[in-house]
């Protein structure tokens, strides 16, 4: 579950594509992978899960070599973003060609989230079905949308929880029946 924070910058990154292949400028494909990193840093985030030194050295090892290969990828589909845009503005523009940097735009989309999937399931082996459970219930309990950026939650950012507090429930809403 914690690689999940890898993925929401890839995710980012599919939704940042503006229409002719361009990319926005938001460096928002950074987040999840130095947001995976500054927890693993932090002594308060892995007391709480319980995080032994190893599964550290692991969860860290594996956002890295997401990371690097995350960059190699978009790297190439920005250099076939830039050569989709120059198909696109020739006068008699070639469709067998658009549509070619088309898919293969499309599959190296479709190899990063591949490898961002190969990356959460490889954290979650790491892990323990409670640290699992833990990180979920940080991870649905940080606000509206996602995770809070440390020191930037917001309203709806909710603190994390202190080491040896239980998960809570999340809260019901008003006509809800309460989850046993």
């Amino acid at each position: 579950m914690i690689a999940l924070f890898l993925s929401l910058g890839n995710l980012a990154l599919a939704g940042g594509q503006g229409a002719w292949g361009g990319r926005s400028r938001e460096p928002r494909e950074r987040v999840g992978i130095e947001k995976l990193l500054a927890l693993l840093d932090s002594d308060r985030f892995t007391s709480y899960l319980g995080l032994e030194a190893p599964q550290v050295e692991r969860l860290r090892q594996i956002a890295l070599k997401t990371e690097k290969a995350n960059v190699k990828i978009r790297a190439e589909i920005e250099v076939r973003s830039i050569e989709l845009r120059e198909a696109l503005r020739a006068e008699k523009p070639d469709r067998g060609e658009i549509l070619k940097k088309v898919q293969e735009i499309s599959d190296l989309r479709g190899g990063m989230m591949k490898q961002d999937v190969e990356a959460i399931l490889a954290a979650k082996s790491v892990l323990t079905p409670e640290q699992q459970r833990k990180v979920l219930f940080i991870m649905e309990n940080r606000g509206e949308g996602g995770p809070a950026r440390e020191g930037r939650g917001g309203a709806h950012a909710k603190p994390l929880p202190r080491p040896g507090e239980p998960p809570q429930p999340p809260p019901t809403h008003p006509g809800e029946p309460p989850v046993q």
